[in-house]
């Protein structure tokens, strides 16, 4: 194999670099790849949320766009519309308070106080974003292209 083929990464920042300059065909492939990364990481952010709903409130709102980043550039976001979501996600800590006759009330705690917090959403973002980056990588190894080193 000649040098002309050959990319070697030595982190994220080399990884998106090589990835804008691929062919356009290539380029087609790769945003197939990183379209269904952000429906996976969706899906799956769904199902936890649809476990713990008593409505589809939540889990309707988690979206996913694509998005045209140049002309070889693809990208993909998850959003999810509601504000709830934080909460969810993150917990919130107990609040007590005395009711006016003189009883304790508690407030504010999610998860039954045992349980932490799910981080559902950056936690599913972050280990779909590294399966993307392998399969991206699997797709430049599969085209002739020698790639060494994780991003």
């Amino acid at each position: 194999m000649s040098d002309d083929n050959r990319f070697v990464f030595s982190g994220l920042d080399e990884l998106r670099e090589a990835l804008r300059a691929l062919p356009a065909d290539l380029a087609l492939e790769a945003s197939g790849i990183v379209l269904d990364a952000g429906n996976a990481a969706a899906d799956t952010v769904r199902e936890v949320y649809e476990a713990h709903a008593i409505t589809q409130h939540l889990a309707d709102s988690v979206t996913v766009g694509a998005i045209q980043t140049g002309t070889y550039g693809a990208g993909a976001i998850v959003r999810v519309n509601d504000p709830i979501a934080w909460l969810f996600d993150n917990g919130s800590q107990a609040r007590h308070y005395m009711t006016k006759r003189g009883a304790e009330h508690a407030t504010g705690t999610m998860w039954g106080g045992t349980t932490p917090p799910t981080h559902i959403f950056a936690g599913t973002m972050a280990r779909t974003r590294r399966a993307m980056y392998e399969t991206l990588k699997d797709l430049l190894v599969r085209h002739g292209l020698a790639v060494s080193g994780d991003a």
